[in-house]
C-alpha cells in the first residue's frame, strides 16, 4: 500500500511539474517584463549613488569608478537578456495564432510552382521549438545571478573595509586580487578537492554543465559573450559624464571646448542630479550680483590639516587664502583676475540634498558680454602604493562662461 502511494505521490509530481512547464510563458513573461521596468530606472540610481560616494563619503574616485562599472554592467546585461527574452516571446505569440489560424501548415500545391517542391516547417512544430529556446534563453540568466550576488557582496565587504579604516585602495586591490587568484588556483586545481566537490553539487555549477553538456562546451559561453558585447554601448550610455566627478583632474581639452550647460547652469541642470564643480544660476546673468556655488567633496576635509601643517612654506609662496574649511581650497578668477571671496556659505540643494559652498561676487564692473569663470583648486596627491603626498595645483579645476546682459 505504501509503494502504491509514493508511486501515486511521484506521478502525482510529475504531472505538476509537467503542467508547470507547459504553462511557464506566464510567469515568464510577467517576471520579465517586471524586471525590465525595473532595470531601465536603476542606472540612474547606480550614478547617483557612485557620486554620492565620492561627494558624501569621501570614497575616492577609481573605486567609485569601478562600483560604478560593475553595477552598470550588471543592470546593462540582464536588460540584453530580458529583452532578448521578450522579443523571443513576442515571435512564439505570432507563430502560436499562425498554428491556430493554420493548423495544417503549408499546402504546397497551393504555392508557385517554383516552391511546391520543398519541405516546410508546421507551425506546430516551430512553436515547441521556440518554447524551448523561449525557455532556455530566461533560465540562462539564473546562474549569472548568483555569481553577480556572490560577487557584489564580497565586493561591498571590500569596500566597506575599505571606508571604515581609511586604507590605502592598493591594499583592498591587493587583497582582491589574491583572493581571486586564489580561487582561480582552486578551480582549475586537477585535484578533486572538497571545495570542488562541493561547488559542483551548487545551484550555481548544476545550471552551467546543463548548459554545456546539452548546448555545447562553447555555445553557452559565446553566447554570454555576445550579451556582453551588446551591453558595452548602454554601458558607456549609462556612465557618461562620470569623470567630472574626478575630484583630482583637471577638465580636458574637449570639456574645455565643448562644455555642458546640465553641469554649470542651474536652469538647465536636473533637480534630481549632483553638480560635478562649480555652477551658477543660469547662463545670462542680469543683474549686477553673482552667486556661485560649490560642490563640496568630503574627501577635501581630510587634507586641510596636513596642509596647513606639512605645507605651509608651499603655501605661503603661492599666497593662497588661509584654509579654514575645503571651500578655501578653491581660488576663483574671472577672466583671469582674481577674486576675492570674503565668506562662503553652506547649504543642501533639494532633490539630492548634496552639500554646496555658495558666495556672491559683485560683477558690476563688467562689461555686457561674454565673461569667464575659471576655478582652481588645491589638492593633495597620493602615491597609489607608498601613499606619499604631493602638493597639487588644478589651474583648470573647472571653467565655463556666463553673459552679462
Amino acid at each position: 500500500m505504501a509503494k502504491g502511494s509514493d508511486s501515486e505521490r511521484k506521478q502525482d509530481e510529475l504531472t505538476w511539474l509537467e503542467n508547470l512547464q507547459r504553462n511557464s510563458w506566464e510567469p515568464e513573461v510577467i517576471i520579465s517584463g517586471i524586471t525590465l521596468a525595473f532595470l531601465f530606472v536603476f542606472p540612474a540610481k547606480i550614478y547617483e549613488f557612485s557620486v554620492y560616494l565620492i561627494q558624501e563619503i569621501g570614497v575616492g574616485y577609481l573605486p567609485s569608478l569601478l562600483i560604478l562599472f560593475y553595477l552598470t554592467t550588471i543592470v546593462s546585461v540582464f536588460k540584453i537578456f530580458f529583452v532578448v527574452h521578450l522579443c523571443l516571446r513576442f515571435v512564439w505569440a505570432g507563430l502560436l495564432g499562425l498554428s491556430y489560424a493554420f493548423p495544417e501548415g503549408v499546402i504546397n500545391k497551393n504555392l508557385f510552382r517554383m516552391a511546391q517542391d520543398y519541405d516546410y516547417q508546421k507551425p506546430a512544430d516551430m512553436v515547441l521549438r521556440l518554447e524551448k529556446i523561449c525557455s532556455m534563453t530566461f533560465a540562462y540568466p539564473v546562474s549569472l545571478v548568483l555569481v553577480f550576488l556572490i560577487f557584489t557582496v564580497y565586493l561591498g565587504l571590500l569596500i566597506g573595509i575599505y571606508v571604515w579604516f581609511d586604507l590605502n585602495f592598493f591594499i583592498i586591490y591587493v587583497i582582491f586580487m589574491i583572493s581571486l587568484f586564489g580561487l582561480m588556483t582552486l578551480m582549475l586545481a586537477k585535484k578533486k578537492t572538497k571545495f570542488k566537490k562541493w561547488y559542483s553539487q551548487s545551484m550555481l555549477s548544476s545550471i552551467s554543465a546543463v548548459y554545456q553538456s546539452n548546448l555545447g562546451k562553447w555555445l553557452a559561453v559565446v553566447y554570454a559573450f555576445l550579451i556582453f558585447a551588446f551591453s558595452v554601448p548602454i554601458i558607456i550610455s549609462d556612465t557618461q559624464d562620470f569623470s567630472t566627478f574626478s575630484n583630482d583632474r583637471e577638465l580636458i581639452e574637449k570639456e574645455l571646448e565643448w562644455s555642458a550647460k546640465y553641469l554649470h547652469y542651474e536652469e538647465d541642470h536636473d533637480i534630481n542630479a549632483r553638480f560635478p564643480r562649480a555652477f551658477i544660476r543660469s547662463e545670462e546673468i542680469t543683474d549686477n550680483y553673482l552667486r556661485l556655488g560649490i560642490a563640496r567633496y568630503e574627501g577635501d576635509g581630510k587634507i586641510i590639516e596636513e596642509l596647513n601643517t606639512d605645507f605651509a612654506k608651499e603655501l605661503d609662496s603661492l599666497e593662497w587664502k588661509s584654509l579654514e574649511e575645503t571651500a578655501d581650497l578653491h581660488r576663483i578668477y574671472i577672466d583671469e583676475q582674481v577674486v576675492k571671496i570674503d565668506s562662503w556659505s553652506k547649504h543642501r540643494l533639494g532633490g539630492t540634498k548634496q552639500k554646496i559652498y555658495q558666495t556672491g561676487i559683485d560683477i558690476s564692473y563688467l562689461m555686457e558680454g561674454i565673461h569667464t569663470i575659471r576655478v582652481e583648486k588645491l589638492l593633495l596627491k597620493y602615491g597609489f602604493v607608498d601613499n606619499k603626498p604631493s602638493l597639487v595645483i588644478m589651474n583648470q579645476w573647472d571653467q565655463f562662461n556666463f553673459i552679462k546682459r
